[in-house]
């Protein structure tokens, strides 16, 4: 499961020469990642990619600060509970779009308006809409009580120009992004990169005024291809460096090392309820079976390695509501065996298996499958191509990453994957009927205690098969400033250059 570096990249290492990066002379950065967004609109994807890239670009009613951990006022200036399902936000006058026209209450407006009547737009699930009461005060109304609304109005629910956003719709949004957070894009060459520079016209509120002048954003596939590009000096920042690669880069006096816990969560998705025919996953003792057959604690410490650990329930353990006192199923590929037999597989079976990224992850757990008889037939798709697939009930078993749009809430894992939607393969109703209880209940005992008996049906019934939570390894030049942060979500606007 090792990785080695490219020719080209061994040469560097032994020569000891490493070019220094441009990015400190005309205060730009250049980060790469292997997948990138179809669409940058923030509301037609759920790729980490473009949650980092729409935290750029765009801003939200409230944010929640870095240093303190804690949620404030962002476009707004402040905020109150009218009643227990309905928000009043006083917003800050003064603040431009990136085209020059003035952000108000007719944006939020307008762009409440516009998710909560796409249902493709499920991160919004909990509102029923909004009402302007003067030009700078505005009310959201939730669909009922939902006490992580903070959490999520935090994170996904950017804030577009309303005119702008009614002629151009998503795919305009995507050529030309408009929004007013701290960069402005550019230049887009879809499916490559994207550049940016910093809005002169910037509020700063919460992120505060960015320092780096110059953004750029490179998709590279191809590990090895970043490693190169970035002891080159042609990159300034990567992430998602395998534990097995780290030390190729360790003692070199130009770049930084870094490890960082995040939210993300790997797990096997499994049509427990046969939208794609009528399989074998729809019994029971087969995902169990599955359950079994993968050797969890390998896959981690040999391709996640350190800061991560094995889960038993499918969420993260920093969320709220996340209980681990669930069904643990251990490495036991006989039993597996075993348990195929008596569900009338003795010989196995073959099954069309999804993947989008982590291609090594991906083929450990075809590994361990074939071991018990399973062939899995992998298929890697795009991002968004799969995350189609998924939501047309086309994928039988698939591998997912899953970082909550970094919201510290079980609504946003397990809540999102079993709520009778498009995304449920379980479409089990004690299930959604427990974590819809859990997302209403104020009494946060109460919440909890919803969430631990969803969880516990989750890994009853062997609904997913939950792996490891990820740990992240970032190299970038030594003379950026830049910390990690376990949301998984990179802020540029707060890193700077040491000259």
């Amino acid at each position: 499961m090792r990785r080695i570096l490219g020719c080209a990249t061994a040469l560097v290492l032994l020569s000891g020469a490493l070019p220094a990066a441009a990015g400190p002379d005309d205060n730009s950065l250049v980060w790469a990642s292997d997948s990138m967004p179809s669409s940058i609109d923030f509301y037609t994807h759920t790729i980490r990619e473009g949650i980092v890239l729409g935290h750029h670009i765009w801003d939200t009613l409230i944010y929640r600060n870095n240093k303190t951990n804690e949620i404030e006022p962002h476009l707004a200036e402040s905020f109150k509970w009218i009643d227990d399902t309905t928000l009043e936000f006083k917003l800050r006058q003064g603040i431009k779009f990136h085209d020059g026209s003035d952000f108000t209450a007719d944006d939020v407006v307008g762009t409440v308006d516009y998710v909560t009547s796409h249902t493709t737009v499920q991160s919004i699930f909990f509102l029923e809409g909004a009402e302007k009461v003067d030009d700078y005060t505005v009310r959201l109304k939730t669909k009922g009580v939902f006490p992580a609304v903070l959490e999520y109005l935090a994170n996904v629910l950017p804030i577009y120009p309303s005119d702008y956003y009614a002629k151009a719709g998503p795919d305009g949004m995507s050529r030309k992004p408009i929004g007013t957070g701290p960069y402005r894009v550019t230049e887009i060459v879809p499916g490559e990169s994207i550049k940016m520079e910093a809005f002169p016209d910037y509020f700063g509120g919460v992120k505060g005024k960015p320092s780096i002048e110059k953004l750029e954003f490179r998709r590279v596939s191809e590990f090895n291809t970043q490693a190169i590009e970035l002891m080159t000096g042609n990159l300034d920042w990567i992430w998602r460096v395998p534990p097995d690669a780290v030390q190729q880069f360790e003692g070199q006096s130009q770049l930084k090392v870094e490890s960082g816990d995040t939210l993300r969560i790997g797990f096997i998705g499994m049509d427990a309820a046969g939208r794609t025919g009528d399989g074998p996953l729809k019994k029971l003792e087969v995902r169990r079976a599955i359950n079994h057959a993968i050797n969890r604690d390998g896959i981690r410490e040999a391709l996640i390695g350190p800061g991560s650990q094995t889960i038993n329930a499918t969420c993260a353990p920093p969320q709220f509501g996340c209980a681990g006192d669930v069904t643990a199923y251990d490495y036991d590929p006989e039993k597996a065996k075993q348990m195929l037999a008596e569900a009338g597989y003795a010989n196995g079976f073959s099954i069309d298996f999804y993947g989008y990224r982590d291609r090594p992850i991906v083929e450990a757990i075809i590994g361990d499958l074939a071991k018990v008889g399973i062939t899995a037939n992998l298929t890697m798709l795009q991002a968004s191509a799969i995350a189609q697939a998924r939501t047309e009930g086309r994928t039988p078993m698939w591998f997912q990453a899953w970082g909550s749009s970094s919201i510290l809430d079980v609504s946003a894992g397990p809540g999102y994957w079993f709520d009778g939607s498009s995304v449920d393969y379980a479409r089990d109703e004690e299930t959604t009927g427990l974590l819809k209880q859990g997302n209403t209940t104020i009494d946060p005992e109460a919440r909890k205690a919803a969430y631990a008996k969803a969880l516990a049906r989750i890994s009853d019934q062997a609904l997913t098969v939950p792996i490891f939570t990820y740990s992240l390894n970032y190299v970038y030049n030594t003379q950026l400033n830049f910390t990690p942060v376990p949301d998984e979500t990179p802020r540029f606007f707060e890193a700077s250059w040491n000259k």
